[in-house]
């Protein structure tokens, strides 16, 4: 009997030991195309969408928002709402504050900024609004290395948007994307958000996912989600109903175990998020 409790009372402090050990982080992170502020989108232009995003934000408390199609207005309303967040961003234009940006926000109790920069989905890829491949414009991938305040661990969370016009572009800003991270982050810990504009299945995607020991391999967060709450469509058109697809995702490598994917549908009668719904995922960094 004597040996018993002692040997369950061992147990109980291994156990307990494991429990106040640091070795994962868990985190939820979001992707998420805002739509520019476009005078043309009536009830869903971006001034009546601000306290739609701003609730939906709030409520979820991501720990890493990837966002698209952010311009210099929207960037400082961004700021205003998320008051608790740092952030990395830069407009695809000319590197600085002009046209679109693709934002990463971070909470900044959990992370600290170690390293951070951007690049363009081109043949010169340090050239600040350069394109190629036939896109109509500037593509921009911007990426930050941050460190749990918690734990120590580091991650690279990279966000882009690929051409909506040029499919050859979005094949080659794959493959270039792939190398970048490769290059940039090496073997550690990869998270990869954006508008692909591109469903799954199809060349770019593809690439994306390719299996070569040469490059970065990422995986779709969704294929391998212990929890799934999806909607068909990412991309809403604003339109009740519309027959669309998946082109937002969220990637990683094989340093997260994916607990839950989910695609927001947010709306309020005929009021949208936002022409795309945010895709989220709550990830445990091993």
């Amino acid at each position: 009997m004597k040996m018993k409790t002692l040997l369950t009372s061992a147990m109980v402090t291994v156990l307990l030991l494991a429990a106040c050990t640091p070795n994962s982080t868990t985190l939820e992170v979001i992707s998420f195309n805002i739509r520019l502020d476009h005078p043309g989108d009536g009830i869903n232009q971006w001034k009546y969408r601000i306290p739609l995003v701003k609730a939906y934000l709030k409520e979820k408390q991501p720990a890493i928002i990837g966002m698209q199609e952010v311009l210099p207005n929207q960037l400082d309303d961004l700021k205003t709402m998320l008051q608790d967040y740092d952030y990395v961003a830069a407009g695809r234009e000319d590197g600085e504050n002009k046209g679109e940006a693709c934002p990463v926000f971070f909470d900044r109790e959990k992370f600290s900024l170690e390293h951070s920069g951007h690049f363009w989905l081109s043949e010169t890829p340090d050239n600040p609004g350069s394109m190629s491949w036939g896109t109509h414009y500037p593509r921009i991938v911007t990426w930050t290395e941050l460190a749990n305040r918690e734990s120590g661990k580091t991650l690279f969370f990279f966000n882009t948007h690929f051409s909506h016009i040029s499919e050859e572009a979005r094949i080659q800003s794959a493959r270039m994307l792939l190398q970048e991270i490769k290059r940039i982050a090496g073997k550690k810990p990869v998270i990869l958000t954006g508008d692909f504009n591109t469903p799954a299945g199809s060349a770019p995607y593809k690439q994306i996912i390719k299996r070569d020991n040469e490059k970065m391999q990422l995986v779709n967060a969704e294929e391998i989600a212990k929890s799934k709450t999806n909607g068909d469509i990412t991309y809403n058109a604003f339109t009740p109903g519309y027959q669309g697809t998946r082109i937002d995702f969220i990637f990683v490598n094989d340093a997260f175990e994916v607990k839950e994917h989910t695609v927001d549908e947010v709306r309020r009668d005929s009021l949208f998020i936002s022409d795309h719904f945010p895709v989220r995922a709550k990830l445990l960094l091993r």
